[in-house]
Order: C-alpha cells, then structure tokens, then sequence
C-alpha cells in the first residue's frame, strides 16, 4: 500500500470542517462532484476578470468599462465572459447567460472596479498570491490565495482584499474571528514581517457599503494557530465516523446549509456520477457528466459509474418519517 498522502488545510476545509462534518467527508475525502450553483460561478467570472484587469496592459479596458458604465461595452472582456458562461452553461445546466446572470455579473464586477481598484496611495502586488503556511510548534500546514494585496510602505501597511459575492455579509463569528481573515494575516506577516496586516473583504453585491475589514492582534493569531494544529490533527486522521459527528442540520446555527428557499445542499440528495480511474484502481478525477471524463481520458484509465446515496443524517430522518406511515394503525 502506498504512502498515505498528508492533507493540508485551507480556508474553505476549515470552514466545512466547523459547519458539516458529512460535506468535508463528501468534498474532500470521498471526492464526490457537486452540483454547482449560479452565485458561485457568477463570483468565479468576477475574480477573473479583475485578475486580468489588474494586469498593467489591460488597463485600457479598465478605462473603456469606468468610462460606459457597463462591463460588456468592451469587446475582449465581453468575449472573455461570455466564453467562460458558455462553458459553465454546457457543464453544469445552469442559464449562465440569461439577463438576470449578466445583470448580476455587470453589477458586481463594477462594484469591484469603483472600489479603489488598483489601491489608491499604495501598491498592489502579486495578484492571486498563493501562500503555503508551515509551522511546527504547533503542527500545522495550511495554504490559500490572496485576491489583492494592497501595500503601503510609507505607513508599514499591508491590506489583503478578497472579493465575495455572497448575498450577505459576515456577522456574528465570522466576522469576529473569521478563519479566511486570520489565515490571510497570518501569510501577511510572514510574507511582509514589518508591515501591519489587514484584511478588507469586498462585498460585490452590495453598492453603497461593499467592505468589512478585520484586524487580529499577535494574542488572537497565536490562538488561531492552536485551532490549526487540531484541524490539521483532525482532517489527516478523518474517518468516515468523524463524518457523522456534526451534521449542519443538528446544530441551529448552521442548519440552513441543507435546504433554505431554493438552495438545496448538493450532497443532500442521491445522484449518479462518473469517475476515472487508473491501472490500479485509483481515483483521478470526477463529473456528473461522462462525456467530461472521455473528453480527457488517459490512455489505459477506465470510466466507471458511481451512485452517491445522499446524506445520511437526513436518509434516517426520511426512513423514520416514513415508519410512521408503515405501520397498521387499525390492524
């Protein structure tokens, strides 16, 4: 038997770790592909194209898009945006290309540009930066991505901005002690030791307040990395029982994670899916599609069918319900 490959944390493990224990498992031990939805493929078109906006040649396109008001004025973003919606459109049967999506797209995106895009009186640099956090005392390894560090060396400062086009705002704990931002400080301080960090997320749907910015002091980072270490114990010894031991739906806070108005987890219900998977058995990738699979399909691998049979927390609570109705009450 092979070696068995060590997990990392990030971010968003960490922020499924706490929610539900059964989508971690699902997600990142299981593999299982999840349907997408439309909110989080809108907010991958934004984080593109204010990557490529920020590049110095582009700038042009910037100017065209600030002076219209209107990001499908410019032909190449509009192409760009248009290719990327098509291709979702065609993978996941989504109508990533009704007015209602590119209304959305456009307003978000230039919430993002009119928001002191290129960091006014400081400097962006290294857009994207992907950082790898190691430490040994506490144990932990945790890595990530940062959208848009903005520094500013006259006043020792560094801003990490993340853009989020979520439908709400932080509130609560994660607000006050929001895993994405202490991660983010973290790398901050070890990538610019002298400078100050914050971190400024940028709300891209919603125009008159889009930002919430947080600072963490060396008492509560050194907390966090106590935090990291157990998570970092915990997901590299995860078993499948450890993925029923805190389902969303059991806890109040986090129960709307399964089903709320249209939103509907995708490990909720059961589903077929398709695999590939090598000489030897070993899981390459997945899709809901098979047609994804052959389309890249190396020599010698093989497509197999899968069937995902939902979430168990709520596969019991539909036995039980239906138990009831079994029975012969007028036997």
């Amino acid at each position: 038997m092979g070696k068995i490959k060590e997990k990392i944390l990030s971010a968003s493990r960490l922020k499924t770790l706490e929610t539900c224990s059964w989508s971690y498992w699902c997600n990142y031990s299981l593999k299982v592909p999840q349907k997408q939805n439309e909110g989080a493929l809108r907010g991958t078109v934004c984080h593109l194209v204010f990557e490529l906006l920020l590049k110095e040649r582009h700038k042009k396109h910037y100017d065209q898009i600030i002076l219209n008001n209107y990001i499908y004025f410019e032909g190449p973003i509009k192409r760009l945006i248009f290719k990327h919606l098509n291709k979702m459109q065609s993978d996941y049967d989504l109508p990533m290309t009704n007015e209602e999506n590119l209304t959305l797209i456009n307003d978000m995106i230039l919430v993002g540009l009119k928001n002191d895009f290129f960091g006014e009186s400081g400097e962006v640099t290294e857009p994207e930066l992907e950082f790898l956090l190691e430490s040994e005392e506490p144990k932990y390894k945790i890595r990530g991505f940062i959208d848009k560090p903005v520094l500013y060396k006259k006043e020792k400062k560094i801003k990490i901005v993340d853009y989020k086009s979520s439908k709400y705002k932080f509130r609560g704990e994660d607000l006050t002690a929001n895993v994405q931002a202490m991660a983010y400080t973290l790398a901050a301080k070890q990538k610019w030791p002298k400078y100050e960090a914050s971190a400024e997320f940028l709300f891209l749907r919603f125009p008159k307040s889009p930002t919430q910015t947080l600072q963490f002091n060396d008492s509560e980072l050194s907390g966090f990395e106590h935090y990291l270490a157990h998570a970092y114990k915990t997901i590299n010894n995860y078993s499948e029982e450890d993925a029923k031991s805190n389902y969303a739906a059991d806890t109040e806070k986090n129960a709307w994670l399964c089903k709320i108005g249209k939103w509907r987890c995708p490990y909720l219900d059961a589903y077929d899916y398709y695999v590939e998977e090598d000489e030897d058995g070993n899981q390459i990738r997945s899709s809901l599609k098979k047609q994804n699979i052959l389309d890249n399909l190396k020599k010698g691998n093989t497509v197999k069918k899968k069937r995902y049979e939902g979430c168990p927390r709520h596969n019991q609570q539909q036995s039980s319900q239906d138990s009831i109705f079994d029975d012969d009450f007028f036997s």
